[in-house]
């Protein structure tokens, strides 16, 4: 049984976590993206890179890349999330790391079911419409005849015969 429950492309999932360094409980329920936009990806990106620092940020240490990675992931996917994760300067960030790892991981995961959903799906659709074309159910498109004379073949151009493009101002150089 999944530990997610799926609204469209939403993903809810429970969280019930000690943190390492505080022995805090945590216990909440959270609903993160499964889909995330290519804007997404360029805010995660952002601030990933502001977290590390604008000067050596490649001298970050392999846990801090971790938590700048795991931060600025769920600032872009979580959608809801509860009370003990929020924070004034940036939501979970306050939270001990492992706690902050797990919900990083879960959110990833629940992407992954996600993604395998819709793959099985296709997969369902494309044998049901294979077996009924079979059947006969219903009927192959037929291959889409051209008309003659539109035709187009890599050896139907000629560099030659292409008009000279230039690229500035539009004046002689």
């Amino acid at each position: 049984m999944s530990d997610f429950r799926f609204d469209g492309s939403i993903a809810e999932f429970d969280y019930q976590g000690i943190g390492e360094r505080t022995q805090q409980t945590y216990l909440g329920t959270f609903r993160a993206k499964c889909i995330i936009s290519p804007m997404d990806h360029i805010k995660a990106d952002r601030l990933y890179r502001e977290l590390l620092g604008t000067v050596n940020p490649h001298l970050a240490s392999k846990e801090t890349q971790n938590f700048a990675f795991a931060l600025s992931q769920l600032k872009v996917r979580l959608v809801d999330f509860p009370d003990f994760f929020k924070n004034k300067e940036l939501n979970g960030s306050h939270l001990d790391s492992n706690v902050l790892i797990d919900i990083i991981n879960k959110s990833i995961d629940a992407q992954e079911e996600y993604k395998e959903q819709l793959d099985e799906r296709l997969k369902n659709m494309q044998d049901m419409l294979a077996k009924r074309i079979k059947n006969k159910q219903i009927e192959k498109e037929e291959d889409i005849e051209q008309e003659p004379g539109t035709d187009v073949d890599d050896d139907d151009f000629d560099e030659d015969d292409l008009p000279e493009v230039t690229l500035g101002g539009g004046k002689d150089e």
